[in-house]
């Protein structure tokens, strides 16, 4: 699979060590995924819109967005990608600590296609990435996004 068309995760997510977790164990499970990392909502808006969007670059396969975030918090990011007719395409799963029913709620009635919290046990968080992935990798969204990133 060439570099182009790579799949990539856009992990946002502003605690350094959740990071680099999640990064090290996306890239055991499937070394073919390329992640891209943002610490901030802003960021991660200013990215997608900009980068994506607006210079007709390749759209993420899939998004890891955390709730608690600086700038923007991950509730008005998924918002702003759910109320834009072709980014709410792309699949976005809330990755967090929180585990309150207002954030799931919020999150699903915002347009979230999945919410996992993380675990609190690190020797579990492999198998939760992987389980991520491929539950993703099996879904067709794919298609969409190949016409999308067509030039």
């Amino acid at each position: 699979m060439s570099e182009q068309t790579k799949r990539t995760i856009l992990l946002i997510e502003d605690d350094k060590d959740h990071a680099e977790i999640t990064q090290f164990h996306i890239t055991d499970h499937a070394p073919d995924i390329n992640v891209v990392w943002l610490s901030d909502g802003e960021a991660a808006i200013n990215h997608i819109v900009k980068e994506h969007a607006l210079s007709n670059g390749a759209y993420p396969w899939l998004v890891l967005l955390d709730i608690k975030l600086p700038k923007y918090s991950g509730h008005e990011v998924l918002a702003r990608l759910k109320s834009d007719e072709t980014l709410k395409k792309i699949p976005v799963v809330m990755f967090t600590t929180s585990n309150v029913a207002t954030d799931v709620d919020k999150a699903m009635i915002r347009g979230a296609n999945s919410y996992i919290q993380k675990p609190m046990e690190l020797g579990n968080f492999g198998s939760v990435i992987a389980k991520i992935i491929d539950y993703w990798s099996l879904d067709q969204h794919r298609l969409i996004f190949e016409k999308l990133n067509k030039p």
